[in-house]
């Protein structure tokens, strides 16, 4: 009886090239542009390249990410603190956060 098995290696690298790629998460200073009870925050996110998407999520709340998909989108974001953790998906390589309300308690 044949065995048709594929080689080990070639298993081992079949895997590897179909591993979801890590993304890179980058910790946004928001101090500057909200007040710091702020609890929530109206955004509009701009992705380059516009086939791209941004996940933004805050301390505290990063079970409730945030997807913002290129080129351009409005979302609310909660906040509890002075930063917010911004994640490239799909390709994105740049973004642009322009805030344009917050609640505060």
């Amino acid at each position: 009886m044949n065995d048709m098995h594929p080689p080990a290696e070639y298993y081992q690298l079949a895997q590897a090239e179909t591993q979801p790629e890590a993304h890179e998460v980058t910790e946004v200073n928001i101090s500057k542009y909200l007040p710091p009870t702020a609890v929530s925050a109206t955004i509009i996110v701009t992705v380059t390249p516009p086939t791209g998407a941004v996940m933004i999520y805050t301390p505290g709340y990063e079970k409730a990410p945030v997807l913002f998909k290129g080129p351009r989108t409005v979302g609310e974001i909660q906040i509890s603190g002075p930063s917010v953790y911004v994640e490239l998906l799909s390709g994105a390589t740049s973004y642009e956060i322009r805030y344009l309300s917050w609640r505060i308690p």
